[in-house]
């Protein structure tokens, strides 16, 4: 595209009914009065007026900066009007400026010279201002002409460039085709790159575009078919090319049929691109879901199959056919005897023996069971560890052994032997790894399987021991608690009767025994009581049945009463408190357990207040019972409702360790749990669950229900 000087400032605009300010005008004029004079006319019309004396003055001008509007006389010095004309008519750069000629001569030769020369219009001298300004008016409309001329073919020329640069630059390939003629009208330069043949070379020959555009094929030629269609008919179609520089290429092409309206022909306006890499994707994408799909069906033959022996007959099937290879069999490890033993074979005849068992040595499958690596050999009749004899009268051409990995250790190998020669790629030795895989997954579960069913009986025999034993232990401990206190209180009887009858003799040490095997005695004794009580949570059988958290907490209080008046506890419940499903025994265990410990564990300094409330939580209830106590270190929240789990190791704070374990283990027998949070002011907020009482259950109970 040509690069033009414009005729008009940036602020200029070519259109409207007068001239812009800013439009240039050339007035070439010899006598200073004449030159005054047209030059002022212009000026009062908005010009910029740059005047000149002879021809030769008013060419370098034009050259320098063209004008749009010239004025000149025609008999000039030197260089005469005519001249200058047909000079400024045949610049190179092409430039269109209105002339009006200004003569004094009314010959029809001369004027007739004037105009073939170039000029526009003409005015004879003296120039009369009404005539002028009629003359003025047409050769402005002229130069509003030419210059909206030169911007539309400006623009032309721009689109033009644009879309040729489009054209060259697609991606793919455009081409029409006249289906009339049978003629390629254009196609675009990418052909060049993706056919090898230049564009020029395609549109000359007809045999050549119809080897690379719709070629022929076994549904016929596509392109006949065309000649028959209607305007607005497509068509679209996948096919191989040959390359530039060899090889094939997968290209689509989309046709659509319309009427050229100039010649009336059918037209098949049409763009192909390069489908290879698409294709090569789908392929691969198609052979990863077949491989995919086989692993599948040997995962689902593991699972589906009723024995080992009927899975490893259909997964040997299933990899024969996905390898296609006519020989596999699969090879436990025996490490004791540092030999491999074939479970299942396909494709191959052992005899009358029976399956084998195959030193390692005597088998390339070795090599894979002791590096842990796939063997591949295409040419396995040169082993010498080819040794047994059925497999060597198959003469194998290709033998591969993929390892059964399995928790970190080779179990064996699954073996595929070709007797044709053949040449395998990665992906199949990758697809022969994950197919042994999946098989060692499913020896490892058989073990496994078999592992558990041995461990379930020894279990069930155990049980049914154990339960034969638990019921007079059972009886022992939590019919006839007297047993175990019955000797503790002896103890501490004689060791009361030592303090009255003989005290006032004995040395202040020897009383001092004495009251400590009281103490000690009575601690004991509250241990036993703990532990019956958590052995009857733990076994007793409880009644899960709607129970009113406020008559809980009232009998809990009543138990608790001595301990609240020595201390001088203040508590606080907030009610209503709502009924709830659960065991009233283990309930008021668990209650009775929390507001002991609330009352206990709080310093010397400090009266107790405790605090009870209810929570909604969904499905459940959460009772909170808060103290102001020792509170509870932080990290320790779990560890203290375990059993003999004290905190305080010191014996200055009172409790067995039992006492938060009854409170889960009831919680727990109920189907509910149970937790602690610690508070700003060291005090401790306890909580216990337990499902609602619901009149009609809308769901039924999981642990996966509970809050948390």
């Amino acid at each position: 595209m040509s690069t033009r000087t414009p005729f008009f400032t940036d602020a200029e605009s070519p259109a409207g009914d007068l001239p812009a300010q800013g439009l240039r005008a050339l007035v070439v004029e010899d006598n200073a009065g004449d030159r005054w004079f047209y030059s002022e006319l212009l000026r009062s019309r908005g010009y910029e007026v740059h005047s000149c004396v002879s021809g030769e003055e008013a060419w370098e001008a034009f050259q320098a900066e063209p004008s749009p509007l010239i004025l000149m006389d025609l008999m000039l010095p030197g260089m005469e009007g005519a001249e200058l004309c047909r000079r400024i008519r045949e610049h190179p750069r092409g430039w269109e400026p209105v002339i009006m000629a200004i003569t004094g001569r009314d010959e029809p030769e001369a004027l007739a010279e004037i105009l073939e020369a170039g000029a526009d219009d003409f005015v004879r001298k003296p120039v009369p201002p009404g005539l002028f300004a009629v003359r003025m008016e047409i050769a402005e409309r002229r130069v509003r002409d030419r210059a909206d001329r030169r911007g539309t073919q400006a623009e032309l020329e721009f689109k033009t460039w644009e879309l040729e640069q489009l054209f060259r630059n697609l991606p793919g390939i455009f081409f029409s085709v006249d289906v009339t003629q049978g003629r390629l009208i254009q196609i675009s330069p990418a052909a060049e790159t993706l056919f090898g043949v230049s564009p020029q070379a395609l549109v000359g020959d007809p045999a050549a575009w119809r080897r690379y555009l719709l070629p022929a094929d076994d549904r016929g030629d596509p392109w006949g078919a065309l000649r028959n269609g209607t305007p607005g008919d497509r068509i679209a179609r996948e096919y191989a090319i040959p390359r530039a520089g060899g090889g094939r290429a997968w290209v689509r092409a989309s046709v659509s049929l319309e009427r050229d309206p100039r010649s009336g022909h059918l037209r098949a306006d049409g763009f192909l691109v390069d489908t290879t890499q698409e294709q090569r994707a789908r392929s691969e994408l198609a052979e990863r879901n077949r491989e995919l799909a086989a692993l599948y069906r040997v995962s689902e033959l593991t699972l589906t199959s009723t024995t080992p022996e009927e899975a490893y007959a259909e997964i040997l099937e299933e990899v024969a056919r996905v390898l296609a290879v006519p020989i596999v069999f699969l090879e436990q490890l025996d490490r004791s005897a540092d030999r491999l033993v074939v479970a299942a074979a396909r494709g191959v005849d052992f005899g009358n023996a029976g399956l084998p068992e195959i030193p390692l040595h005597q088998t390339p499958a070795g090599v894979a069971v002791q590096t842990g690596r796939a063997l591949v050999d295409r040419d396995p009749k040169t082993r010498r560890d080819l040794v047994h004899d059925a497999v060597r009268k198959l003469d194998p051409r290709l033998w591969a052994s993929f390892p059964l990995s399995a928790a970190g250790a080779v179990a064996g190998t699954l073996t595929v032997l070709d007797t044709s020669p053949r040449d395998v790629d990665e992906r199949w030795v990758q697809l022969g790894l994950s197919l042994a895989t999946a098989i060692a997954a499913y020896m490892e579960r058989m073990e496994a399987e078999e592992a558990l069913r041995d461990s379930d009986t020894r279990h069930r025999t155990l049980a049914r021991q154990l339960k034969q034993a638990n019921p007079a232990l059972e009886f022992d401990v939590a019919s006839n608690p007297e047993f175990l206190r019955a000797p503790l209180r002896t103890m501490q009887g004689f060791a009361h009767a030592l303090l009255q009858n003989y005290g006032d003799g004995l040395p202040d040490e020897a009383r001092d025994y004495a009251r400590r095997i009281i103490v000690s005695g009575r601690q004991s004794e509250r241990l036993i009581s703990d532990l019956l009580a958590y052995s009857r949570l733990s076994f007793e059988k409880l009644e899960v049945k709607p129970v009113e958290l406020g008559s809980v907490v009232d009998q809990a209080l009543e138990q608790v009463q001595g301990y609240l008046s020595e201390s001088s506890a203040h508590v606080n419940v907030v009610k209503p408190l709502p009924t709830v499903l659960g065991s009233q025994t283990a309930l008021l265990q668990v209650v009775s357990n929390l507001l002991s410990n609330a009352i206990k564990f709080v310093p010397a300094d400090r009266k107790p207040e405790i605090r009870l409330h209810t929570e909604d939580r969904g499905d459940y209830v959460r009772l909170w019972v808060e103290d102001n106590g020792v509170g509870i270190p932080e990290g320790q929240e779990e560890r203290i409702f375990r059993v003999f789990e004290r905190l305080d190791h010191s014996g200055e704070q009172p409790g067995t360790g039992i006492g938060l374990a009854i409170v889960r283990r009831g919680m727990e027998r109920v189907g509910g749990r149970c937790g602690v949070q610690r508070l700003p002011d060291r005090g401790s907020a306890f909580w216990i669950e337990a499902l609602k009482e619901r009149r009609k259950s809308r769901r039924p109970w999981t642990r996966r229900n509970r809050g948390g």
